[in-house]
């Protein structure tokens, strides 16, 4: 009985861990035993069933490499010559507040010459939503090397960091980072406290907006972080005509004296 009452807490815990969204950024993940969000992390096989692992030494090649930062890194193994292509996706993220999002890191990618793997980085903007691809990385990297800040839009859910081999060595990724401009607190209450309502959703030709205090802007986001609509207004009620855009989902952003309100739309 009691191995049983344990065995579900433990699924529980764990179940709340891995849908727990992060809210505070900057945030870092380390990849060690002690991170509070490494529990989070899922694996989706794209090909094969090649897992990422969460080690202090790398499966093949890169001898005497230590982390980044504390004891253990990702670390995709690449001991087949198979193509096998996994992605670690991060927990949920929520950037309410945060402008300007980028997501960085700190990898080691060495080839087995002449054989490289690729390292891709992806984003999606829901749990249904496809991955977008930001970057890729296909050269010989021996030492610990930075990413480069990577622009995500202000609507991203999750990021993926993807290896694909080619029977390179080992590659690992550390010290990941997502960061962006916090809004102060006062800005982020009042954007909690906006009460605007959006209808139909799904949309198809018109988007209407009703809202108790006066709205001043409004713009609309595709699906990787681009303004594909703006528009200027001063009441508190009206229309927006979405007709021109493509089907997809797409976020709507509106400004009021209370701050920003975010809104998903689905356009038919």
């Amino acid at each position: 009985m009691k191995t049983k009452l344990f065995s579900s807490l433990t699924t529980v815990l764990f179940t709340i861990v891995a849908n727990a969204q992060i809210t505070t950024f900057p945030w870092t993940e380390t990849f060690e035993d002690s991170s509070p969000t490494r529990a989070g992390w899922t694996q989706v096989y794209e090909v094969n069933n090649m897992s990422w692992t969460y080690s202090t030494t790398a499966s093949t090649g890169s001898s005497g490499v230590t982390a980044y930062d504390g004891t253990k890194f990702a670390n995709y193994p690449g001991t087949s010559h198979n193509f096998d292509k996994t992605k670690l996706v991060s927990p949920a993220l929520n950037l309410t507040g945060v402008t300007n999002p980028t997501v960085s890191f700190f990898y080691i990618n060495p080839y087995w010459n002449p054989d490289q793997n690729w390292l891709r980085v992806f984003f999606r903007i829901s749990a249904t939503d496809p991955w977008v691809q930001i970057a890729e990385f296909h050269s010989n990297i021996t030492t610990w090397t930075s990413s480069g800040s990577m622009a995500i839009p202000p609507n991203t859910y999750q990021i993926a960091v993807e290896c694909e081999t080619d029977y390179g060595y080992s590659t690992l990724v550390d010290g990941l980072v997502v960061t962006g401009t916090n809004l102060s607190v006062s800005d982020a209450v009042k954007t909690s406290k906006s009460t605007i309502k959006y209808f139909p959703n799904p949309a198809e030709d018109v988007l209407n907006y009703e809202s108790k205090e006066k709205v001043y802007e409004i713009s609309v986001y595709n699906n990787v972080g681009q303004k594909v609509l703006d528009h200027k207004v001063e009441s508190n009620q009206g229309k927006i005509n979405v007709s021109s855009l493509v089907s997809g989902t797409y976020l709507v952003r509106t400004k009021t004296d209370s701050g920003i309100n975010s809104f998903k739309m689905i356009k038919k």
